[in-house]
């Protein structure tokens, strides 16, 4: 049975592209403010109304174009966070306002990684384990780091394609017991390990991935993801998920999507 959820999320107020740190960023290619207000915005009603979870905001920073992308500000795992250190000294500052904000929420057993760690666009909860990205941006060492603190299982994967430089661009948690992701996003012994610690795996293709619909948030019940790629929502579907799928492809050109864009609580 899915419960309400609480999740963080702020406002694109500032979102453009001010520098070029992934595949997907080009200063050329700036994303049209009032269509990138639009999409978030009908993310937020997704979240706050149709769904009926509650919804933080933090106040965006000028400057920190990236802050929209809350989900990489830290790992939460059961009222604990384990905040980010993030590898490109753009996004460094970032953490400090996210701090903040946790600590005005009543937020306390918060602690700063010690290795180069992207919170949850590395890293996601499933079930009673954690699936730890490393590659491009968190750091092989992270995940036995995230282990100790929370003391969970931790699996780590290696993701060696650029364009999915965190692993919540080619893999989402739909379930305990359910990931779907990109194959050819991981090295193949990650491919192995997840294999065998995940009973239900639903693959998608290179094409399905580059729609961002693997960057997605799911209760357990209800998958919400990108409308870009029709094929993979019909693969959710016959798994037995609701979906909702909402356009996001102008966060796209900063290498973000549903999921990038919160962080639950």
């Amino acid at each position: 049975m899915s419960k309400p959820r609480t999740v963080l999320m702020c406002p694109p107020d500032f979102f453009d592209i001010e520098y070029e740190i992934n595949p997907w960023m080009h200063q050329d290619d700036q994303p049209a403010e009032g269509t990138a207000a639009s999409q978030w915005q009908k993310l937020y009603k997704i979240y706050a109304e149709h769904l009926g979870w509650h919804v933080e905001l933090i106040e965006p920073v000028k400057g920190l174009p990236d802050m929209v992308f809350a989900t990489d500000c830290c790992l939460m795992v059961d009222g604990r966070a384990l905040l980010s250190s993030f590898r490109y000294p753009q996004r460094q500052p970032e953490t400090a306002y996210f701090e903040k904000h946790l600590r005005e929420l009543g937020f306390s057993d918060l602690k700063h990684a010690d290795n180069f760690f992207e919170g949850g666009g590395d890293n996601l909860v499933c079930g009673d384990k954690i699936i730890a990205g490393y590659g491009f941006r968190s750091a092989p060492e992270a995940a036995d780091e995230l282990g100790r603190y929370f003391d969970r299982e931790v699996i780590a994967v290696r993701i060696v394609d650029p364009r999915f430089y965190h692993l919540d661009t080619s893999l989402a948690v739909l379930a305990n017991d359910t990931v779907a992701f990109y194959p050819d996003a991981i090295d193949l012994d990650s491919q192995n390990r997840l294999r065998e610690a995940i009973p239900n795996i639903i693959e998608a293709t290179e094409e399905e991935a580059k729609g961002f619909g693997l960057n997605a948030v799911s209760d357990g019940r209800t998958v919400v993801t990108s409308d870009a790629s029709k094929s993979l929502l019909e693969k959710y579907r016959a798994a037995g998920f609701e979906v909702i799928s909402t356009p996001i492809l102008e966060f796209r050109k900063s290498g973000g999507g549903v999921k990038c864009l919160t962080l639950e609580l």
